[in-house]
């Protein structure tokens, strides 16, 4: 079903894969289109998904969310955005636009403008620079949709999408917990739909009856006196009466954003249900499309056939491999990279004022800056290391028409993948494990597996350039020398352990052991350095490992220093009162404290007479985006 035909209204899609919105920072300031977010979109439309959906594009100044957020509130947006048509349309795709008011969710600090809001509400809304909404502000916002719809279509854009979800403005209006208004356009539900229900109005006459309207909406907000499933279901009726063509079914709200981008722990398709509630209530009057880690062929083709949704949205699946949908039809789904719902480099990137990447694709976004052509001159290269960065590298170097070996000294490639799988809700990064190969299979990479590198078999080799990818080694602090210790990787690969046991170290790895062992029924605790556990870790997924921890009741230890541990596993720390104690009563102690490069053998080869980089953890210890990072960029200069 996944490859047969759907129309929404007078538009035909050649199959049944979009690629829903997401927040990218490839604007300019301004709000105009850059050759940055052309080159993204293109590549997705060249892998064959049916419509791009252009991410939230504000329609009037005072609405925009983001720091680099894609405009469409004036007519000097229109030449910009009938690029990014003409060059999506020129890849034989069809590309939509996401008209979206962020409300109480706009950024001042990059529009200069006071955050309108449809109830102020202590506690929930920005008191600085923000003001209820007038009357006369809800017409001027209705009429910025009625134009910016006229712009769209200006610009030839197939479809427009009405963004009544993740809360933002319109979002607000319809939700009791945002919309606490006295007037005409809050109380009871058709009160709640009527500002709503005029921006469809003028959406509609704005582009005409012939044209796709889609909206999206947030079936259940997942917080008190939310919107809930009863309530949507009412709302996508009333849409659909005033003229939606579709409906894209979503879930989440300002305070749960954490189920708009779902992390990993999630089920897949877990929307899907509710897109099911939707389509019994509209009937099949118009198509349904529903998203939230739908991911992988199989699932998406489930949704499809249960007939709870006629089109499955992708977002972040279509960032990690813009090409799912033409390696699918092409047999070819083996080669297909999955996306792991990590978070770390789509809406993680937001957190951090950047443009938006991809932890296992650091081509997402670099589309313009890093082009797989062939280099100027062909080189031998030796890759020394087989984990996430020497992979990389290694494809990337292939791709580029380089003649690339690959040496790997243990028996299985993936380096610390193999242990980062282990956890709960973490499988999939052994399926990119399993992809690289087969993507280095097709490039003619040379991989050798038992070989160990040195000085000496590198000289006889005789490559034009080395990287070294060697990693890096668990990281022991000079107060636990020589103290009974386990590592958490040792732990995470089934390492015997007691009944009671202290995790040293409270990043993402420890508190990923942790839970590990609290699943186990054992009494876990973990001392923490810092005031925060899991720092290192996306905030979305963060806060549900978080919760977690304290269901399987982790007993946490924060800005609590290890002063020393003894032979015999006596433990002193100071604690966060500055006070020195002994804690005892655990029978096994975990290692957590990080990672540290694993140097050796660049040292061995520095000096040769031939160029010899680091790449990975090897360079520097940080995450797995940051390791395929250097690994892009140091590969693509060969």
């Amino acid at each position: 079903m996944l490859f047969s035909e759907i129309a929404i209204n007078g538009m035909t899609l050649k199959n049944r894969i979009i690629m829903t919105s997401m927040v990218t920072n490839y604007a300019a300031r301004n709000g105009e289109v850059t050759d940055e977010l052309i080159c993204y979109h293109e590549e997705r439309a060249k892998g064959g998904c049916a419509m791009n959906m252009l991410e939230a594009t504000y329609v009037s100044p005072e609405g925009n969310s983001y720091f680099r957020g894609v405009g469409i509130s004036d007519d000097f947006h229109v030449p910009g955005l009938k690029r990014l048509v003409d060059a999506v349309h020129a890849r034989g795709g069809r590309i939509g636009v996401q008209l979206q008011h962020g409300g109480r969710t706009a950024r001042s600090l990059s529009t200069g403008l006071p955050v309108l809001l449809v109830s102020a509400i202590p506690g929930r809304t920005p008191v600085e620079e923000s003001r209820e909404m007038a009357e006369e502000d809800i017409h001027h916002v209705v009429e910025a949709y009625r134009m910016a719809a006229l712009r769209a279509k200006t610009a030839g854009f197939d479809a427009v999408e009405v963004h009544a979800a993740h809360g933002y403005l319109l979002c607000q209006f319809l939700s009791p917990f945002t919309n606490q208004r006295t007037d005409a356009y809050g109380g009871d539900l058709k009160r709640r739909m009527r500002a709503p229900m005029e921006v469809m109005n003028a959406v509609r006459e704005a582009v005409g009856p012939d044209y796709p309207v889609i909206v999206r909406l947030s079936v259940e907000e997942f917080v008190e006196n939310g919107q809930t499933l009863e309530d949507a279901a009412e709302i996508a009726r009333s849409f659909v009466r005033h003229g939606a063509d579709a409906l894209s079914v979503s879930v989440g709200t300002t305070e749960t954003n954490r189920y708009i981008i779902p992390p990993a722990c999630l089920p897949e398709a877990f929307n899907a249900e509710r897109a099911g509630y939707i389509r019994e209530a509209v009937g099949h009057s118009v198509p349904v499309i529903v998203a939230g880690r739908i991911c992988t062929p199989a699932v998406a083709e489930g949704v499809l056939r249960s007939g709870r949704a006629d089109i499955v949205g992708m977002g972040r699946e279509l960032i990690a491999d813009p090409y799912f949908p033409a390696k699918l039809r092409s047999g070819r789904a083996d080669s297909i990279l999955v996306c792991v719902a990590c978070n770390e480099g789509c809406v993680g990137a937001m957190a951090r004022l950047e443009p938006a990447s991809c932890a296992l694709n650091p081509q997402a976004g670099y589309e313009a800056r890093y082009p797989m052509i062939r280099a100027a001159r062909t080189k031998r290269v030796l890759v020394v290391g087989a984990g996430p960065a020497g992979m990389y590298a290694a494809y990337v170097a292939a791709l580029r028409g380089h003649d690339v070996s690959l040496w790997e000294r243990e028996e299985t490639p993936g380096g610390l993948l193999n242990i980062a799988k282990l956890p709960p809700y973490k499988g999939r990064y052994g399926d990119f494990v399993r992809c690289m190969e087969k993507r280095l299979s097709e490039q003619g990479v040379q991989m050798e597996l038992y070989r160990t590198a040195c000085r000496k078999n590198v000289e006889i080799y005789a490559p034009d350039v080395v990287l070294v990818a060697t990693g890096s080694v668990p990281f022991l602090p000079t107060c636990a020398c020589g103290a009974p210790l386990v590592c958490a990787e040792e732990v995470l690969k089934g390492a015997a352990v007691g009944q009671n046991i202290l995790v040293l170290g409270g990043g993402l790895v420890g508190c990923e052991t942790a839970e590990v062992l609290a699943e186990r029924k054992l009494r876990v605790t973990i001392l923490e350095l810092r005031d925060t556990l899991a720092a290192d870790m996306e905030i979305r997924s963060r806060h549900m490992l978080v919760e977690r921890l304290h269901r399987h009741g982790v007993k946490m230890l924060l800005n609590t220093r290890v002063r020393n541990i003894d032979g015999e596993g006596k433990i002193s720390i100071v604690d966060p009162f500055g006070r020195e104690r002994m804690l005892s009563g655990y029978d096994t102690l975990v290692a957590a404290f990080g990672y540290r490069p694993d140097t050796d053998l660049y040292a061995e080869l520095a000096d040769m007479s031939i160029p010899v980089h680091r790449i990975g953890d090897c360079l520097k210890v940080a995450n797995v985006r940051m390791a395929l990072r250097s690994a892009l960029e140091t590969a693509y200069e060969l």
